[in-house]
Formats: C-alpha cells, structure tokens, sequence
C-alpha cells in the first residue's frame, strides 16, 4: 500500500507543479494582451481609454459583416480534434489487434 501512495504523491507533485507554472504563464499571457491592447492592468485602476479607444468610438458604426466561409468555428475545431482522436485510438486499436494474433 505504501509504494501506491508513494507514486500517488509523485505524480500528484508533476501534476501540481505543471497546473500552477500553467497558471502563471497564463496570467503572464493575459496581463500581456491587456498591455497590448492598452488597457491599465493596475488592480486599483480603472479601465483608463486610450487614444485607440477614443478613435474607435468616434469613428461610424461599420455594418456588421456575415463570416466569410473560410472561417473555421470552435464547433469544427473540436469535431476534427475528436475525429483526429478516434481515429489514432482506432489505428492503435487495430496495431494491437495485428500484433496479438
């Protein structure tokens, strides 16, 4: 029992260490984009307008655009990453079955 708790505890210290640099270089990435767009990243600021801001507000409402065909939606993204998987499961599926007769 011990040597299951013992591994247990490995790999629940690689699993704790990815999840918080994971979180890290997310709140990197976010404060970055923030930056970039802009926006005032202090906690006690409010979100300040910038020169972009004002030039985007005074300029006229664009008519809203139809997305053109060659746009690909998050539907479809994950329909390929799920198709992608079935068929590498199958492939490994059908490797394993070869090698065991």
């Amino acid at each position: 029992m011990s040597d299951i708790l013992q591994a247990l505890a490995i790999s629940g210290g690689i699993l704790l260490s990815i999840v918080v640099f994971t979180i890290f270089i997310s709140f990197i990435t976010v404060n970055r984009g923030a930056a970039a767009m802009g926006l005032v990243t202090e906690p006690h600021h409010p979100l300040a307008q910038t020169p972009q801001h004002e030039a985007a507000a005074a300029a006229p409402a664009k008519a809203a655009k139809a997305p053109a065909a060659d746009e690909i939606n998050v539907l479809q993204i994950l329909g390929f990453g799920t198709a992608l998987f079935v068929l590498a499961v199958l492939g490994l599926f059908a490797l394993s079955l070869i090698e065991h007769m």
